[in-house]
């Protein structure tokens, strides 16, 4: 039954882990910390109002790496945990403090100006189990207790933290911001940031929202929040409970190391979500809701939505944690079909699958609800996250929409500042609609792998039969049981929508005598699975005009897969779909037929569609087709300065992969372009990475030094991977995976994994096992599992991997001359 563990997630000595238990119950937290910006470093004490479970029950915190000063009571402390010893029986209370100092390497981070940025920044990052490197506490998300935290700083710099400002005291040369938060909360959701911050303030309904800036920002901070009033509107009334709390704050900071972070009433964005006008519209004026190219509402629905899910509720331990991030997804999607329309919303469920997809088939495959873990982090990936969505989406299409906002409604009531499971979610869930759903919980929650459904029909004789057969593989649940939905168009205009009750490995339909113009399996995508197709050529080429936009997706998949001249047709009227989204997918599939027919009815589309993520996507296709004759095509969206900086990004990579003789001086060239987080900049040295010249190392090389803003260094590390063990890749990643700089670290890890180099492999062991970061840790382990299997398959493997790459291009090459023949 592998389907109950995954494949390739768990480690032969992972164990099953559980809750934490505590003796001693938290009843409030009293925080005073002095934070020396300069020098990096925090200094507090730390009070706690508790009450034992049993008697003579120590007090036991988290505590990382700190210089302990002084406690209360008798304790013993081991360098990551301190335990206070008061005498007290069950159901007594008293007062425990530490006092202590610490110089953090994680949870706390101290940012120097660099660059235009002005000023000292200080911020934390609590998820998964952080805090507790600069704050004694007990670091589990299954605890909850209010606190007050006073933060000490030197003027003019701001102090913020979660909660209510209840007292600012003047102390001379610094001050001191006193931050209450009445409700209780897990100990992770703490958080300070401080910093030269402009904040504005305005009301959404009876909620104060905030918007910490740094000076440096400048008036742009608007493009990123002008619809933070409207997202708290429209979750409150979907999920029928306001939002929970009297302020909102959305705090923007320097070197983040996440998109942000919903720590409650006070999220901590990166500085990259700031973008100007350009970036958001660059075709148009703003808003621009239907031309969009950048924008902040993702980031900003996605960190909102945790205030209910995530914060209101809260997962009680990581292995549950779809209760926080598969919701925040979906919620975030629930904003996008409110704001953008239904067509958007099934395109971003369907794209976050793909994305769940790529994780499934290149890393592993595990449950989404699991207890077989190490780090808390391993499960913060695409199968909590986007794959969770999908669960979701389509949990919701079951029972339509009425009873699933009546169950989440419920769900959060009942379990208001309470930490929960999924099991909590089932019976909620359960009671709401009357029904019994352990099924659907054992197949999506609790089970790894997806459907993959294999569908073909034949019409013969008056007869027509639609077989659907269930393919996945073993790390899937064996049989789906669920509704499936099947439209058949006829060709005499007739539209029929019949369901299929799926139950069995295969399933085969006798649908009537009339003949068929085409079928679509789930027309209006209500399930995740994924589909295998076998679908006559002609029946696809109709079925991509079809009204349905998952049908028109479906479409594109045969045609892209047959990749004939009739094909590349239907394709290239494809491209100019009313959905953004069916076009962009129609430009991705010529690219990967890559003829040049294809690659024709790219660049004869790109002047008439104005959509930036269309034409992004049609560039990105012309990179994908590897033709040397798009080079000048490409050389001229790239110096365009009125197009998109996305777009024009996408033109320098795939000037590189095209190998357009003129490639390496229009790159260089474009190294010099400004765009919002140096966009342009970062596809120019990924295109330079591809050329692979000693010229273009050199740059790249430079590219990464640590006097680059941190995303042109992140591209930068990734690039080097392209240019092969050279010694002064290997020497230069091994440098970097040390680097102080998280994403840096990251990116050097990663670009290992592209080359697969064993003298690689101690520098990967050593950040398996003592990078600061769990993340970090986990990748650098699978990537020396990797590097073995490759060492074991040795040169016959990569023999294998260059016949692959010679058959492509033969196909390519045959492909065009069969499609020059039948024109």
């Amino acid at each position: 039954m592998k389907y109950l563990t995954g494949r390739d997630f768990a480690f032969p000595e992972y164990l099953p882990r559980y809750p934490r238990e505590f003796d001693f119950e938290i009843l409030h937290m009293r925080l005073d910390v002095n934070i020396d910006l300069e020098g990096g470093v925090v200094e507090g004490a730390v009070r706690y109002r508790a009450r034992a479970r049993r008697d003579g029950a120590a007090v036991v915190l988290d505590a990382v790496e700190m210089e302990v000063l002084g406690a209360s009571h008798d304790y013993y402390y081991d360098g990551e945990r301190i335990e206070i010893r008061p005498s007290w029986r069950r159901g007594e209370e008293t007062e425990v403090y530490v006092a202590y100092r610490a110089r953090p390497r994680a949870g706390m981070y101290f940012i120097k100006p660099r660059g235009q940025r002005k000023g000292l920044y200080v911020w934390t990052q609590g998820e998964s189990e952080y805090n507790r490197y600069w704050v004694p506490l007990p670091d589990s998300p299954n605890v909850k207790f209010p606190w007050t935290v006073a933060v000490t700083v030197p003027k003019p710099y701001v102090a913020g933290s979660n909660g209510l400002l209840v007292e600012v005291r003047d102390l001379g040369d610094r001050q001191t911001y006193v931050w209450e938060l009445r409700h209780p909360m897990s100990p992770y959701l703490l958080a300070i940031a401080v910093g030269d911050f402009e904040i504005h303030r305005e009301r959404c309904g009876g909620v104060e929202l905030e918007y910490y800036v740094p000076r440096y920002v400048g008036s742009e901070w608007r493009y990123s929040f002008y619809n933070t009033c409207r997202i708290m509107q429209f979750f409150s009334e979907y999920l029928g409970v306001p939002f929970p709390y009297e302020r909102y704050a959305q705090v923007v900071v320097p070197e983040f190391i996440y998109g942000g972070m919903e720590n409650t009433t006070f999220t901590i964005l990166t500085d990259w979500t700031i973008h100007d006008k350009h970036a958001h519209c660059p075709y148009t004026g703003f808003p621009c809701p239907e031309q969009e190219d950048f924008t902040s509402d993702p980031l900003v629905a996605h960190e909102m939505a945790h205030m209910w899910f995530g914060d209101l509720v809260t997962a009680k331990d990581w292995g549950h944690i779809a209760i926080n991030e598969s919701f925040a997804t979906f919620v975030e999607a629930l904003w996008t079909e409110a704001s953008r329309g239904r067509d958007e919303y099934l395109y971003e469920i369907y794209t976050n699958f793909k994305t769940y997809l790529g994780e499934y088939s290149r890393r592993y495959s595990r449950p989404i609800v699991t207890n077989l873990y190490k780090i808390p982090d391993e499960v913060f990936d695409r199968h909590s996250y986007e794959k969770g969505s999908a669960v979701l989406h389509t949990l919701r299409s079951l029972l339509g929409d009425d009873v699933f906002r009546r169950a989440l409604r419920l769900f959060l009531e009942r379990h208001r500042y309470r930490a929960v499971d999924i099991e909590d979610l089932r019976k909620v869930f359960e009671e709401v609609a009357g029904r019994d759903l352990e099924w659907f919980w054992r197949q999506f929650w609790y089970s790894a792998g997806h459907p993959v459904l294999k569908v073909s029909w034949s019409y013969s004789e008056g007869s027509l039969r639609l077989q659907v057969k269930q393919a996945q593989g073993d790390d899937s649940y064996p049989v789906y049981t669920f509704p499936l939905e099947v439209k058949v168009v006829y060709e005499d205009g007739r539209r029929e929508v019949r369901e299929v009750a799926l139950g069995d490995k295969e399933v085969t339909l006798h649908l009537g005598a009339a003949k068929p113009r085409y079928i679509c399996v789930d027309p209006a995508f209500k399930v995740m699975k994924a589909l295998d197709l076998q679908y006559p050529l002609e029946s696809a080429v109709a079925m991509v005009e079809d009204e349905d936009v998952y049908c028109r997706l479906q479409a594109i998949e045969v045609l892209k897969r047959n990749g004939s001249a009739r094909a590349v047709e239907a394709l290239g009227k494809a491209l100019g779909d009313k959905f953004w989204g069916v076009a962009a997918e129609a430009a991705r599939a010529l690219g990967e037929v890559g003829t040049e027919l294809a690659v024709a009815k790219l660049m004869e589309a790109y002047s008439k569609v104005f959509h930036p993520r269309v034409r992004r996507a049609i560039v990105e296709a012309l990179g994908v087709s590897r033709r040397r004759e798009v080079g000048e095509f490409l050389d001229r969206v790239l110096h365009d300065p009125g197009e998109s900086y996305y777009v024009r990004a996408e033109a320098a990579r795939a000037l590189g992969r095209v190998k357009w003789d003129f490639a390496e001086h229009s790159l260089k060239k474009a190294l010099e372009y400004p765009s919002h987080v140096d966009v342009i900049k970062r596809g120019a040295l990924e295109g330079l990475a591809e050329l692979g010249t000693e010229d273009a190392l050199k740059i790249v090389l430079r590219h990464a030094e640590p006097d680059m803003p941190t995303p042109v260094r992140a591209s930068a590390v990734q690039a080097l991977a392209k240019f092969g063990p050279r010694r002064e890749v290997v020497e230069a990643l091994r440098r970097y995976m040390r680097d102080e700089n998280f994403r840096v670290r990251y990116a050097a890890v990663t670009a290992a994994l592209e080359l697969l180099d064993p003298k690689l492999m101690p520098d990967l062991q050593e950040r398996a096992e003592q990078d600061v970061d769990g993340r970090i840790r986990r990748v650098a382990r699978e990537i020396v599992e990797k590097i073995r299997k490759f060492m074991e398959r040795g040169a016959e493997y990569q023999k294998l991997r260059e016949e692959v790459e010679k058959i492509r291009e033969e196909y390519r090459r045959l492909a065009d001359r069969v499609a020059r023949l039948e024109r």
